[in-house]
Formats: C-alpha cells, structure tokens, sequence
C-alpha cells in the first residue's frame, strides 16, 4: 500500500487498482476485528467483576489501597488475578479439563515462562 504522508488521511480509492481497494478493505476489516476483540475481553473482565468479586478479591495477589467490600474490582484487579491463577489452572486441570490441555499442548517446551509463575 502506498505510505502516506503525515496528516494526510485522505486518499481517492476509485483511482487505484482494485487489488489496493482490496488491500485497504482487509486492512480495516482487521481495524475492525482487532477493537472488537478488545471490546469482547473488556466486557468479559467487567462480567467477572460483577458477578464473582469475592473470588476475584481471593485470587488477586497483591495490595491495594482501594480495596472496599461491596464494590467489584476494577478489570485491572481481574486481569492481574486471571494471569496470577493462570498456571496453576493449566497445571491443575491438565488431565480433565480440555481448554487447559489446548492451552499446554501449545506451549513451547524450551520456554516455559506460563508456568513459571506457578513455581
């Protein structure tokens, strides 16, 4: 695709090839899919939030000076407490849980740094 220059937004799509109008279609189309992935995980940690808060104030292991019964963490609290429980989850539940076995079969032997934090 042809780099533009700064504060030059504007390009006229009818004059190119439609090769290019294809590209730019595919490059939007991944604007696209990458905000609404991030919109899924942000909806998701508010939903934990929410509904489990007592297990998620349980998981996370760290200190906060915020910390106030009858508010639900924000979804920096459930992200840390997710990636906190993360290897004891995949070490855990190896045997009987398939997302935990697809997660560790996927993992690269040589480098091991998910399940360092479990040790």
């Amino acid at each position: 695709m042809t780099p533009l220059r700064h504060r030059n937004g504007n390009q006229y799509l009818h004059r190119h090839s439609s090769d290019y109008r294809n590209q730019i279609k595919r490059k939007v189309h991944a604007y696209h899919v990458h905000i609404q992935a991030g919109v899924i995980a942000q909806g998701l940690l508010q939903y934990l939030s929410v509904v489990f808060p007592k297990l998620v104030w349980a998981s996370f292991g760290s200190w906060l000076r915020t910390i106030r019964p009858g508010i639900p963490p924000s979804e920096l609290v459930v992200a840390n407490a997710m990636r906190q429980t993360l290897p004891e989850f995949l070490l855990g539940s190896f045997k009987s849980n398939s997302l935990a076995k697809f997660i560790a079969d996927r993992q690269d032997k040589q480098n091991m740094r998910t399940f360092r934090l479990a040790a």
